[in-house]
């Protein structure tokens, strides 16, 4: 089973909160697992009339699922208020202008005012987006087809009650589609001597999930090798990622010198001998999917019986 966990939830909101108008490219990670989870979709024999993202940051992985799914209700989830209200704008469709909304009110065939664009086909519709808790999920039980995270159960302070809240929700024969940062993540931080938080461990995660109901769980791990040529622009984009919201970290301000001193110390480690080489981070990504069985276990934990009268001879 997952360690306790050193997360404060709190801190998490407000980290995420910060990076909200200013992500810098730490997007590039998510935005290349989220392609990899796409790709492994095709995989699926799945027609969702509900999906739900949990931990949908800006909305990019709604908007994907709507696509592939423009059937089906797309609903994104995220414990930071501000992003959020940052994904509603994204989402929201570019206005027409006035003039081609009385042309096609009234089916008027005039010219186009200069500089305005074509009439397009209707959009797809917009997502839905809401502010809530992974660990307090704002839906009713078997509400939803599909439930998909990408790169946020790591943020999870309190594992089993997440998994929980999963399998509450879905629906029977509904799927299950998750990746998280793994122990593996940043080890060459950790070995040069920084404090960091705890990271899920991919058995750890099976384990979860077969305890809460889930199906012949899969799961798999793979390492991607991000290099940089400069130390400033690899600490802000793995900042970018999330900051420090551990319970004991280090309160207040660091000060220049020292966090000065302590980017030399990991750079030093991490580029050896020749001061030309790149430096190389490891990302242990876990990908993990899982199915929920036709019959749902109930929650004080027992399975459901059903009764059928012998038929006559």
């Amino acid at each position: 089973m997952p360690e306790p966990s050193d997360l404060d939830r709190l801190a998490i909101r407000r980290q995420f909160d910060r990076r909200t108008e200013s992500p810098g490219r730490a997007d590039f990670l998510i935005r290349e697992v989220e392609r990899r989870m796409i790709e492994r979709l095709d995989l699926v024999r799945l027609t969702p009339s509900r999906v739900l993202d949990v931990g949908c940051g800006l909305g990019d992985g709604v908007r994907r699922l709507r696509v592939r799914w423009p059937q089906a209700e797309v609903i994104g989830l995220d414990l930071s208020p501000l992003r959020i209200d940052r994904a509603i704008r994204l989402d929201r469709p570019a206005r027409q202008s006035w003039t081609q909304s009385l042309l096609q009110r009234f089916g008027g065939r005039g010219q186009r005012e200069p500089g305005a664009a074509a009439p397009s086909a209707p959009s797809a519709p917009l997502g839905r987006y809401l502010v809530g808790d992974a660990h307090q999920l704002p839906f009713e039980a078997s509400s939803v087809d599909l439930l998909w995270s990408n790169l946020a159960f790591h943020w999870f302070d309190d594992v089993p009650a997440a998994i929980e809240q999963w399998y509450r929700v879905i629906r029977p024969d509904g799927l299950l589609m998750f990746s998280a940062l793994g122990v593996d993540t940043l080890h060459e931080l950790r070995q040069a001597g920084l404090a960091m938080q705890s990271l899920p461990d991919l058995h750890d995660i099976g384990d979860a999930l077969v305890q809460a109901g889930f199906a012949e769980p899969v799961m798999d791990a793979q390492r991607l090798t991000v290099t940089w040529t400069d130390p400033a622009t690899m600490l802000a984009e793995l900042r970018g990622l999330g900051g420090d919201a551990r319970r004991g970290r280090a309160r207040g301000l660091a000060t220049p010198g020292r966090r000065d001193a302590a980017l030399q110390a990991a750079t030093a480690r991490l580029r050896g001998q020749d001061p030309r080489d790149p430096l190389s981070i490891t990302f242990e990504v876990i990908y993990g999917h899982a199915w929920c069985g036709p019959k749902k276990r109930l929650p004080d934990g027992y399975s459901p019986i059903d009764f059928f009268p012998r038929q006559a001879r």
